[in-house]
């Protein structure tokens, strides 16, 4: 009998359930499989044009989001998939394995997603259930297989935010310079991530455990290989568009000949109104999207838990006679006043993230499109790292034991609705 280390066990449960998943995906989505060309390659082409000692594209790609600027072309999305995809477009030119691709950063998305929740609620079956439940159980589904540039681009972010958090809490302190630098790959992707940084940082300087001087310095040591690359992005921006913070998106055409452009708080009550109440899941194609915790129903469980966590807190507070916070025990009683506890701090991320994630959903629907054509909610898929990170934080202090199993029917509906949409979706694409 094959004798395979415990760390590992998990691993041969969650990442074959993914991979069936996956699977059928793929056998049902007509010509769309993990081999499948990709259109839609706007990196691997910026790529060949990087290796060929060139900024711009050399021709117009009519199906392709390119910037016009001095009449020039030039990819409008942030650079980094570009980066990752230069060593493939040295053997492939631009015919890049785009799909094959999304695929590995999918598992690893699942990998650290397992790796996150295992350290922050101690126990293997509830990390890889919940891990389960962000993977299939979300409209990441949806995005995570395609590697269109639209696609691909969250897919890498969502998978170096969810690593960011990961290194940000690990036990070894010099993964605080891994978990800046892939922050900041993750910005490179998708530039408003950025909101999550103050996470980040506080939670390597909860880690570090010193004084706020000494943290400091030893941040902007750690943090040498992220300002490279956010060098290496403002140098980029300057040299195609004359402006260290533009990446393109405002030379597309469509936000050229929009005069609000491309973010416009007068788009944002009727785009919320789409985030929160369109309930049409049945409309194709769709553009705008619809509900996204209807899309993400994890969303629904982070809002219940942060209910059931803002009433507990509140109700240890209203048990301390001298103003000094709760400290709880496992079994959810209330134990002697502590003044500073894991607790308390744990506390700070939970109020954070729901004010971070609600923020960077507010800055969404000032976009005029909400992400075009889609299935779900595709823009707020880049919230759902942090959701994942306050929910297992909730969780860890409301001890739900086996009451996490809960929430199988919630990922059960988000995985039929997601994987039904996508394959129908990438059926009209392939």
């Amino acid at each position: 009998m094959i004798n395979i280390n415990k760390k590992y066990q998990p691993y041969i449960i969650i990442i074959p359930a993914v991979i069936v998943v996956y699977g059928l995906i793929y056998l049902f989505s007509g010509d769309f499989f993990v081999a499948a060309p990709n259109a839609y390659n706007s990196y691997s082409r910026q790529a060949l044009a990087w290796l060929s000692g060139r900024l711009d594209l050399p021709e117009n790609v009519p199906w392709l989001e390119l910037a016009v600027f001095d009449g020039r072309y030039f990819v409008s999305f942030p650079p980094f998939p570009s980066l990752v995809l230069l060593p493939f477009v040295l053997f492939f030119g631009i015919n890049t394995p785009d799909n094959f691709i999304a695929f590995i950063i999918s598992i690893c998305s699942l990998i650290y997603a397992y790796k996150l929740g295992s350290k922050i609620l101690k126990n293997e079956v509830y990390a890889g259930f919940m891990s389960l439940f962000l993977i299939l159980g979300t409209n990441y589904l949806h995005i995570s297989l395609w590697g269109s540039v639209w696609y691909i681009a969250q897919n890498m972010a969502f998978l170096f935010t969810l690593m960011a958090f990961y290194y940000s809490v690990s036990d070894n302190k010099k993964h605080a310079v891994i978990a800046l630098f892939l922050f900041c790959a993750a910005m490179g992707c998708r530039p408003f991530n950025a909101l999550y940084l103050p996470v980040v940082l506080y939670m390597i300087y909860l880690r570090e455990d010193t004084a706020f001087i000494a943290y400091i310095k030893k941040l902007l040591v750690y943090s040498i290989p992220a300002f490279i690359l956010g060098g290496f992005y403002m140098w980029l921006n300057y040299a195609r568009f004359g402006n260290i913070f533009e990446f393109g998106h405002n030379y597309l055409p469509e936000f050229v000949n929009d005069p609000h452009g491309q973010f416009y708080t007068g788009r944002i009550l009727s785009n919320l109104t789409r985030m929160f109440f369109n309930l049409n899941i049945t409309d194709f194609p769709m553009f705008h999207g619809f509900a996204f915790w209807l899309a993400s129903p994890i969303v629904i469980t982070f809002f219940v838990c942060y209910g059931l966590f803002i009433w507990k807190f509140i109700k240890g507070k209203a048990c301390q006679a001298d103003g000094s916070t709760v400290q709880y025990q496992r079994d959810g009683s209330i134990a002697l006043p502590a003044r500073l506890s894991d607790n308390k701090s744990e506390k700070y991320i939970i109020f954070a993230v729901c004010l971070l994630t609600l923020t960077h959903i507010l800055l969404f629907s000032t976009h005029r499109t909400l992400g075009g054509h889609q299935f779900g909610s595709r823009y707020t898929v880049d919230t759902l790292p942090s959701f994942y990170l306050g929910l297992l934080f909730i969780l860890k202090n409301l001890n739900p034991n086996n009451k996490i199993f809960l929430n199988t029917t919630p990922l059960l509906f988000g995985l039929l609705l997601n994987y039904t949409g996508t394959i129908q979706f990438m059926s009209y694409y392939y």
